[in-house]
C-alpha cells in the first residue's frame, strides 16, 4: 500500500510539475510576440511594448502608476486618466480603460499620481484633485478639489508632481520652479520650486524644502527616507539625485529665496541619462533580479533626441560610519520615458512619452505607450554592471588644438566647463558623457533645433528705443534679471518695456565651425568629447 501512495503522489508530482513546465511555455510563446528588439535590457529581463489597442487612445503619457484594485493607471498629456487592462487574461495589458478626465474639471497637465485606499490623487497645473469609484464600475463617479493653496499658472511647464503619501498620511509633492516664466506666476506663499507636505486632510501645507527645479519623481526608502530627483539647469550642475532634509535650499533661484547660506548637495549625480523624471523603490520582498530595496529611475532623455531615454537603478548602502552609499546601474536603454512603476505581479511598467513639441504637447493623433520589464532567470543574460561605452582615445595634441580652438571660436564667452559662475550658455562640464559626437556636432551647427528650456533667447524693446537680447535668469512682479551676450547681467523694470520677445532662435550663432578645416573641427570635437 505505501508502494502504491509513493507511486501516485511521484506521478502526482510529475503531471503539476509538467503542467507549470507548459503554462511557464505558453507564458514565455505570449511574451515572444511583444518583445521589442530595438530595446536593450543590460540583465535578465523580458521587454515587452504592450499591445494597447482597445480604449483610451494613448496620447503622450505622462504619468504610470500602480493604484487602487492592484490596477496600472496612466496619463494622458491631453488630461485622460485610465486603468490598462488585460481583455484576454494572457499576463499583457492591452486595453486602457477611462478612469477620469481631469480636463472635464478644467485642469491641464496631469504630472502627479499618488493614490490612499481607493482615492487617487491626480496633480495638474492648478491643483491637487481627488477621485473615486465609489460603484466600482472600473469609471470615477466622484471627485472633489483636494489641495487649491497654490495661484494657477497658465505656463505649461509650471505643475504639481512627484506626489507620494507618507508614513503619517501626509501628502508630499513638488510645485515646479517658475524661473523659466517671464510672466512671474503669483506666489505669495513660495510653493513655487519647493516641496511640499500637506496635512491628510487636504486642507494645510508646510514648505520643507525649495531650490528645486523639475522634480517630476519622488518615492520613500523603506527607511522613511524622502528621495527625489532634478534636472540640470540654473543653479543644478547635474542631473541630480537628492535626499530631503527639512529646511534646506537645493541649489535653484536662489534670489527668489533670498538665500546666502550653502546649498545641500545632491546625494547622486546620475551617469546614464539625462532627465530623470519618474523614480520608485522596489519593495524589499520583490526580488526582481536581485533588486529588492533598490530605486529605479526613468529618464527622458534630451529634448527632441527622440532615441534617448532608459531606466536606471540605485543601489542604497549605509557603511558602519554611518555614511550612505549610492551606485548607480544600468537596467535597460529606452527612449523617452516618463515614469514607471512597479506591478502586483513585481514585474517593472514604464510609460514612454512619445513624440511631442516643445512644451510636450501632443503633435501627432497617437504617441507614446507602455512597457513592462518581466524578470527572467531562464534568460542566459550576464547582468552587466554598466554599459559597454566606446573609449575614445585622444591625442594630446589634438586636445591642446582643441582646447586653443574652443578660445579662439569664442565657445568660453558663454560655456563653462567647471562649476563656477553661471554663463549664458549651458555648462559643458560632462559633456561627453551626456552627448554623442554626433550630437555634440548636430548641436553647433544647428543650435536651433533642439533648446533646452529655460536658455531660450529673449528680446526686449525698451520705450527709450534701446534693443536688449540675452537669457533671463530671474523674474518677479517688477523687474527681469536678463542676461546679456557677454554675461552680463542687468535688471530691467517692466514698466520700462515698450515690446517683449521669446526668440525662436538660440542665441548661438549657426554653422560656428562650418569654415574652419575638418582637421580643426575634429580637434575641437574631440576636446568637447573628453570633457567626462
Amino acid at each position: 500500500m505505501r508502494f502504491q501512495q509513493l507511486v501516485l503522489c511521484s506521478l502526482f508530482l510529475f503531471i503539476q510539475s509538467l503542467f507549470i513546465s507548459c503554462k511557464e511555455n505558453a507564458q514565455q510563446d505570449t511574451y515572444s510576440q511583444y518583445e521589442d528588439s530595438s530595446a536593450i535590457a543590460y540583465g535578465p529581463y523580458r521587454i515587452l511594448k504592450l499591445p494597447i489597442t482597445k480604449g483610451v487612445t494613448i496620447q503622450n503619457p505622462i504619468q504610470i502608476s500602480a493604484g487602487p484594485g492592484g490596477f496600472i493607471y496612466a496619463a494622458n498629456a491631453s488630461g485622460a486618466i485610465y486603468r490598462l487592462l488585460d481583455s484576454n487574461a494572457d499576463g499583457i495589458e492591452d486595453e486602457a480603460g477611462l478612469y477620469c478626465s481631469v480636463a472635464d474639471n478644467g485642469l491641464h497637465n496631469p504630472g502627479g499620481f499618488a493614490f490612499r485606499g481607493d482615492t487617487i490623487f491626480i496633480g495638474t497645473r492648478e491643483e491637487i484633485m481627488a477621485y473615486v469609484d465609489l460603484d466600482k464600475d472600473g469609471k470615477a463617479d466622484s471627485s472633489w478639489t483636494f489641495f487649491r493653496d497654490i495661484l494657477q499658472s497658465e505656463h505649461p511647464y509650471e505643475w504639481i508632481s512627484g506626489l507620494c503619501f507618507g508614513k503619517d498620511n501626509c501628502l508630499y509633492g513638488a510645485v515646479t520652479t517658475d524661473s523659466w516664466n517671464a510672466g512671474a506666476s503669483p506666489d505669495p506663499n513660495g510653493y513655487r520650486g519647493a516641496i511640499l507636505k500637506i496635512s491628510p486632510d487636504g486642507k494645510q501645507a508646510e514648505r520643507l524644502a525649495t531650490g528645486i527645479r523639475s522634480v517630476y519623481g519622488m518615492s520613500f526608502h523603506p527607511d522613511g527616507n524622502l528621495f527625489f530627483a532634478d534636472n540640470e539647469g540654473d543653479g543644478n550642475r547635474t542631473e541630480e539625485l537628492n535626499r530631503l532634509v527639512p529646511g534646506k535650499f537645493y541649489g535653484h533661484n536662489a534670489k527668489k529665496y533670498k538665500l546666502t547660506d550653502s546649498t545641500e548637495k545632491p546625494v547622486l549625480s546620475f551617469q546614464m541619462e539625462l532627465a530623470p523624471s519618474g523614480i520608485e523603490f522596489n519593495s524589499t520582498e520583490n526580488d526582481f533580479g536581485g533588486t529588492a530595496g533598490d530605486l529605479f529611475v526613468a529618464f527622458y532623455g534630451p529634448a527632441e533626441r527622440w532615441k534617448r531615454g532608459g531606466i536606471a537603478r540605485v543601489r542604497i548602502s549605509k557603511a558602519e560610519s554611518g555614511q550612505i552609499d549610492l551606485f548607480e546601474y544600468p537596467v535597460a536603454d529606452i527612449p523617452k520615458l516618463s515614469d514607471l512603476t512597479f506591478g502586483k505581479d513585481g514585474s517593472l511598467y514604464a510609460a514612454t512619452h512619445g513624440v511631442a513639441d516643445y512644451w510636450y504637447n501632443p503633435i501627432q493623433e497617437s504617441s507614446g505607450g507602455f512597457y513592462k520589464l518581466v524578470y527572467d532567470p531562464q534568460l542566459k543574460v550576464k547582468t552587466q554592471q554598466q554599459r559597454s561605452v566606446k573609449q575614445e582615445t585622444f591625442s594630446s595634441s589634438s586636445l591642446e588644438k582643441g582646447k586653443d580652438l574652443y578660445k579662439i571660436t569664442a565657445c568660453f564667452a558663454c560655456h563653462a566647463t567647471e562649476d563656477g559662475q553661471e554663463l549664458l550658455g549651458p555648462t559643458l562640464k560632462g559633456l561627453g558623457n551626456r552627448m554623442s559626437r554626433e550630437e555634440i556636432y548636430e548641436s553647433i551647427m544647428n543650435p536651433s533645433a533642439i533648446i533646452k528650456p529655460s536658455m531660450e533667447g529673449t528680446k526686449i524693446t525698451l520705450k527709450n528705443g534701446k534693443v536688449l537680447l540675452g537669457r533671463i535668469v530671474n523674474a518677479d512682479k517688477q523687474q527681469f534679471d536678463l542676461m546679456l551676450i557677454g554675461n552680463q547681467v542687468v535688471q530691467v523694470k517692466r514698466t520700462e518695456i515698450a515690446i517683449f520677445e521669446t526668440q525662436k532662435k538660440s542665441l548661438m550663432y549657426e554653422g560656428l565651425i562650418k569654415n574652419l578645416p575638418k582637421a580643426d573641427q575634429e580637434s575641437l570635437l574631440d576636446y568637447l568629447q573628453s570633457l567626462k
